[in-house]
């Protein structure tokens, strides 16, 4: 069994070491799966840092950011030694959350010239999310989000639209902060706004959980995925009984009744692609795991909470490292046959997946170790600060009962 404190220690260092001399904080090792500063992640791995004393090397990452951000102000999801290469275009949440951990480091810091030296970087990036608003549905349109999987996310996804608001939010306190108040008041005004429009059409209230998406058409898509915990994520739900059902929900249809853990959705159950399941289908994901784990702390039902650590103990290496997910080791093999994007990256992902070992016999920890699942175990003790985003979104996040 790990210890908990020498995790937590390990996790800092893990972090750290993924810092390269640009200031970008990778998603693994340079020989491994994610060589590359994917903003989404590092920005909760600067979260992490910020949470311990570290808030130097967050300032760091986002002047780097700084460095690369587009003319329009979008952040993409994927840059490499300072250099825009793009991942995957149409990913509307990283930007807001760029916007989060931005504010995030400046609370951490004090640091006022340090918000001020990104202050273009944030004014943009809000501006962004403006553009990312569809105007006749009042919700963030996104063509990948988390999982960046088309196929499952284009459309009015939950998890892009719980950034935006998030992101709007701490966007108009860093205005006030620096003295512009009233461009704090419409970006505000727009965060309220937009979380009336998530109440109105990605809460299913018969169920009394958030959906995952909805199309242009209006078609629902309702199978579970772990971005229903998005709300809740972002601070942005206050609702204990909404956040029981949709951990119960999870519990019942993600949770790996064999090992333990959440899956982020169900096998080809919206997403039919082999290349989205890198590293074997049935996967167990420690880093979803740990939110689960989070919120059911959360909720003071302990039982569970230790459910879910000990999954992620389990699930890392005898070096204390944390993959991000770990796969049956036939529906790995079953990947690799079916895989067929294999760049110099993904080779070295299997070699480095193949070279591991956890104490869950028959599974491979895939991208291993991964910035952001160390992260999140960092922040298992972040403070809940969803009364604070309740008081500014107004009487709307009150309303919601589920059935």
């Amino acid at each position: 069994m790990l210890d908990d404190a020498l995790l937590t220690r390990k996790s800092i260092e893990v972090i750290c070491s993924l810092q390269d001399e640009t200031g970008g904080l990778l998603a693994t090792a340079k020989n491994d799966a994610y060589p590359f500063v994917y903003p989404r992640d590092a920005s909760f791995m600067s979260m992490a840092l910020n949470m311990h004393g570290l808030s130097d090397r967050s300032k760091r990452f986002y002047m780097f950011l700084n460095g690369v951000r587009r003319p329009v102000g979008e952040l993409y999801q994927r840059y490499n030694n300072g250099y825009p290469a793009v991942s995957q275009k149409g990913e509307s949440d990283v930007t807001p959350i760029v916007i989060q951990g931005v504010y995030d480091t400046y609370l951490a810091s004090n640091d006022r010239k340090f918000l001020e030296s990104v202050w273009g970087l944030t004014e943009r990036a809000a501006g962004f999310v403006l553009t990312s608003i569809d105007r006749a549905s009042g919700l963030v349109h996104t063509t990948r989000s988390i999982h960046e999987a088309k196929s499952l996310e284009e459309g009015f996804e939950i998890w892009a639209n719980s950034a935006a608001v998030r992101g709007l939010l701490d966007a108009s306190r860093a205005a006030v902060a620096l003295g512009h108040g009233e461009l704090g008041e419409i970006w505000l005004a727009h965060a309220r706004a937009l979380w009336l429009r998530i109440l109105e059409r990605l809460f299913d209230r018969d169920a009394g959980v958030f959906i995952k998406n909805l199309r242009r058409d209006g078609t629902r898509i309702t199978a579970p995925d772990v971005a229903q915990l998005s709300p809740f994520y972002f601070g942005l739900c206050p609702e204990e009984r909404i956040l029981t059902a949709t951990l119960d929900h999870l519990r019942q249809t993600l949770w790996n009744e064999k090992v333990g853990g959440l899956s982020r959705f169900r096998d080809f159950e919206v997403v039919s692609d082999w290349h989205w399941y890198t590293g074997g289908t049935g996967a167990s994901w420690p880093l979803f795991t740990l939110w689960a784990a989070r919120f059911y702390g959360r909720l003071g039902d302990s039982a569970s909470a230790e459910e879910c650590l000990d999954f992620v103990r389990r699930a890392s290496t005898m070096a204390m490292e944390i993959p991000e997910k770990v796969a049956p080791a036939r529906g790995y093999q079953e990947w690799k046959e079916n895989e067929t994007d294999y760049n110099e990256r993904v080779i070295n992902g299997l070699a480095r997946a193949e070279s591991l070992a956890t104490s869950i016999p028959g599974y491979v920890p895939w991208a291993c170790p991964l910035g952001w699942s160390h992260a999140e175990y960092l922040l298992l003790n972040r403070k809940d600060d969803s009364a604070e985003q309740h008081k500014l979104l107004g009487e709307p996040a009150i309303t919601i009962r589920s059935s």
